[in-house]
């Protein structure tokens, strides 16, 4: 199983996705791109965003669509907001070179604690796969 990476979506297939469905977020700018990570789910690969902690984080309950990372305290990972993604659809996300200090640190603990808890995020997405596909 491959390490995983933080990734963003190219801007052209952000557009698509919105043009069928205005929930899917577009990018935020250079400084905020919507970045997430990659996981494979009945064998197809899907982005998961990472959001930025917000003061609403602390109220909200972990459900089967959402896992606050270390609390809230480092934001969320929002599989209810998840979209198929092929290879040609991702771009590598160099934390390093392309994230300002501040939101470089914020990245760095986002991707550990996606690293340390890959089976419980990897189950939560085929949970939301499943009620959003399977059940539907």
């Amino acid at each position: 199983m491959a390490e995983l990476k933080i990734y963003r979506i190219r801007e052209d297939y952000i557009a698509h996705l919105h043009s069928v469905d205005n929930k899917v977020q577009y990018n935020k700018g250079a400084k905020r791109p919507y970045v997430g990570i990659v996981l494979s789910v009945h064998d197809h690969d899907y982005f998961v965003p990472m959001e930025s902690p917000k003061p609403s984080h602390a109220r909200l309950k972990s459900s089967v669509h959402i896992i606050k990372i270390e609390g809230g305290k480092y934001g969320l990972l929002g599989f209810n907001n998840m979209v198929p993604a092929k290879k040609r659809h991702l771009v590598d996300f160099d934390i390093d070179a392309e994230a300002n200090p501040s939101y470089k640190a914020l990245l760095k603990n986002q991707l550990r604690f996606c690293r340390n808890n890959r089976d419980r995020i990897t189950s939560r997405a085929a949970k939301t796969y499943e009620a959003a596909v399977v059940k539907a």
